[in-house]
This record gives structure tokens, sequence and C-alpha cells, in this order.
């Protein structure tokens, strides 16, 4: 979206709810803009209907952004039907036709068992041990693949990315600084071990 599809957004959420002055200034319809800019108008304007039609409080930018994927997301597949299908696949892991069987799996399957060769191993495997080996290991796996896609999908596109490694420029001062905090060891005063004691002794004798 851009600024202008934003305060429109934000118009509907300021008019179904109270208290959204923090909405009015142009740093907020700023921030909105960039968190949503990989998101449609449309999609925007579902999931706020949606959500005034479900919710008593006003949405933040991750209640939107969460909105809009569980309205447009199929819904999950369970692993249990996943590993149903690879068992059927893995039927074929020796036919004529298996790479093509094996291209024909989902590609989050086809990651979690590793590789066209797996497959084929797979395949030689007996039920029993299918079963209580890998299958409790793929169901794992795939319902991590689950989750993470979905904390993925929550997350601005243009904010996905790791920041910036420090350059060469940057790492050169960061290490002077941490030079210069090394205490440095005082300048000798050019006076000898034998000078110290007979300073001493005059004192003391002057004492006396």
């Amino acid at each position: 979206m851009n600024a202008i599809e934003t305060e429109k957004i934000l118009g509907f959420i300021k008019t179904a709810y109270k208290d959204t002055e923090h909405l009015n200034s142009p740093k907020a319809v700023e921030l909105w803009t960039m968190a949503l800019a990989d998101i449609s108008f449309t999609d925007a304007s579902h999931a706020v209907s949606a959500w005034i039609c479900e919710e008593r409080w006003p949405p933040t930018i991750a209640d939107i952004r969460a909105k809009v994927y569980n309205l447009k997301s199929e819904p999950d597949v369970m692993a249990s039907q996943a590993w149903n299908q690879l068992l059927r696949a893995l039927r074929d892991a020796y036919a004529p036709n298996s790479e093509e069987v094996w291209n024909e799996l989902p590609e989050k399957t086809r990651l979690i068992v590793g590789g066209y060769a797996a497959f084929r191993a797979w395949g030689n495997t007996d039920t029993a041990s299918l079963e209580s080996v890998q299958r409790p290991v793929f169901m794992k796996r795939f319902e991590e693949y689950q989750r993470r896609e979905r904390k993925e999908a929550a997350i601005p596109r243009g904010m996905r990315e790791p920041l910036p490694a420090l350059s060469s420029s940057e790492h050169t001062a960061i290490e002077y600084k941490a030079e210069e905090q090394v205490k440095k060891p005082a300048k000798p005063s050019g006076r000898s071990r034998a000078d110290d004691l007979a300073e001493l002794r005059k004192r003391l004798m002057g004492r006396g």
C-alpha cells in the first residue's frame, strides 16, 4: 500500500474505535505504510473489516498482517496427511517414473526427506521401520516448517533481511576505540631506586 491507501485504512480504524489519537500523526502513517507496503489495499481492507466484526479493540500492525495471512492462506496441511501422501509415493520409489513421482511431492515434503536419494532409500525400508523411526522425525520437522512459515508471513517482506554487517571502516573504528581504553603504563620519572632511598633518608634525618 502507499501512504494514501494507508490513511484510508487508518480512517476505517479510527471510525470504528475510540482511543486512536496515536494514529493521527504523520509518523504513524509513515510507519504503517512501511510495515504494510507488501500488502494490497484490498487485502488490508478485508482484514480490517474482519477485525472490526470480531474484536472490541483497535488492531495493531501485527494484527492486520496476521489477519491478512489467515484470510488468504489455505488451511495448513496436517502433518499426518503429508506423511500418508509420502507413504503412497514411496511405493513407487523404484518404479521407472520414480523421479517424476518424487518431483510431484510438495516442496515442503521434499525438503524434509532430504533429496531424491533419501526418497529412494526410504522406499527400500520396510513399513514398520518407517513408522517407528522416520515418521516421528518427519512429523516434528513438518510442524516446525509450518510454524516458521506462519512467523515469516507475519513479518513485512522489507524487514526480513538481516541487519547489514559492519563495514571494514566501522570495524577499524571499534577496534581503535577499544585500544584507546587500555590503560597505558606511567612514564618513568628518570629517578633511580638509589635516589629514592637517599631522599627517604634525608626526610628521616630531618625528623630526628
